[in-house]
């Protein structure tokens, strides 16, 4: 028999993962948008990539601090804060004329997601009485909104009026209504009296160990997403000779989908075999990745691009599935929030890196440097995954041996 409470609270669990799925979503429309800026407010790659870096390192910091201030103060008033921040951010993308509104967009939206991903995710595990649904939820949430977002960009503005505008003010609705709906989902930490004083990262030192191997599975599969989210667009582009907006964000919506796929299927298997798993199947995909180039063969590419989208799939849900299982409850969202930076990181800076190479030692060249770089990381995490396992098989107590049997 289903009580109101727990009615109440699966609600509110449906609520929070749809919220983290609908800001991923609206932080991630401009993708397939930015050639039109370039075009209309005339910049060039540089400037392109400035803007990218400004999400980041907005973000970073917010995640940081609004982490550990959740943990003391309550989930509800940064969660709110970030739905109010990505609505202005959004407001000021609807608006923006000029480079300048581009990068106070994309700052909003940098402090919107680091002010809410920690806190909401979570929010979401508090709400799940299993502990297991969770980690699935917020992954899937998470994804969904990355790809839906640059199809959704790409799809509009090719088929619809006002390419620029209309995107934005759809996810202003859907921005809106999830704060309205938010409203009602209750608070699961109670507020502690005293001052809040903010520290520098710190991780329980009884989970460091298995934070850190998780941490890395995550930036791996993460800077190979977000490679592959910004070389799809060149390559469609090179291999089939079309500058369509909704063909370039439907090759990105291919990876995630299968990354979303992966997770449903997924769901139930051992995380450190996902993230050993999903780390090798990234790889691989790289390797394919480099042969898809010279060749000009799509269907390489579209191999790649799928295969990655499975490698990170089952790789996130596991580093995300043993991060909100190992995380204390007293410092829950502020070791999300510390995953969520590594995340990011590995979002950021190897693209910004391998923009800059790829100006010096050509974009080829630089992809045959990412891929080593990408291998000695994958063949590192993976060893310490296997040793971690190993380790854990050694401490556990040996099971009695049955009655009637030899010992």
């Amino acid at each position: 028999m289903i009580t109101e409470r727990t009615e109440h609270t699966l609600t509110g669990f449906t609520t929070v993962g749809l919220l983290i799925g609908m800001i991923m979503l609206s932080a991630n429309i401009p993708a397939p948008l930015y050639s039109v800026y370039a075009n209309r407010f005339h910049f060039g790659p540089a400037t392109l990539t400035m803007i990218f870096a400004t999400y980041v390192v907005f973000l970073i910091p917010s995640l940081l601090f609004w982490g550990q201030w959740s943990d003391l103060k309550g989930r509800h008033l940064p969660i709110g804060g970030g739905i109010l921040l990505a609505i202005l951010g959004t407001v000021v993308f609807l608006v923006a004329h000029g480079i300048p509104l581009l990068f106070l967009a994309r700052a909003l939206q940098g402090l919107a997601a680091g002010m809410l991903s920690g806190p909401a995710t979570a929010l979401l595990t508090e709400l799940d009485p299993s502990r297991r649904k969770a980690p699935l939820v917020a992954g899937i949430a998470t994804v969904g909104g990355t790809a839906t977002g640059p199809l959704l960009g790409g799809v509009i503005a090719e088929i619809a009026p006002w390419p620029l505008h209309l995107v934005y003010a759809l996810s202003l609705v859907g921005l809106v209504g999830s704060g309205l709906a938010f409203r009602l989902v209750p608070e699961t930490r109670l507020r502690q009296v005293g001052t809040f004083y903010w520290h520098r990262p710190r991780i329980p030192v009884e989970i460091r160990r298995v934070f850190w191997l998780a941490g890395g599975t995550a930036f791996v599969v993460w800077s190979v997403t977000a490679f592959f989210m910004s070389l799809a667009p060149t390559y469609v582009e090179t291999l089939l000779h079309v500058t369509n907006l909704a063909v370039a964000g439907g090759v990105v919506f291919l990876m995630l989908v299968s990354a979303f796929v992966t997770q449903l299927i997924a769901r139930r298997s051992r995380p450190d075999k996902l993230m050993v798993t999903g780390l090798a199947l990234t790889f691989m995909a790289l390797m394919i990745l480099l042969l898809a180039v010279p060749s000009q063969n799509l269907i390489l590419l579209v191999a790649s691009t799928v295969l990655a989208g499975i490698g990170q799939g089952m790789a996130f849900l596991g580093s995300q599935t043993t991060i909100t299982q190992a995380a204390p409850n007293a410092m829950k969202a502020d070791v999300i929030s510390n995953f969520y930076v590594i995340i990011y990181v590995g979002v950021g800076a190897p693209i910004i890196l391998v923009g800059l190479a790829a100006q010096r030692f050509g974009l080829y060249h630089t992809m045959m440097g990412y891929t080593v770089f990408v291998g000695i990381l994958v063949i590192g995490f993976c060893a310490g995954l296997l040793r971690h396992h190993k380790d854990r098989r050694s401490t556990l107590p040996l099971k009695a041996p049955k009655r009637g049997t030899r010992p």
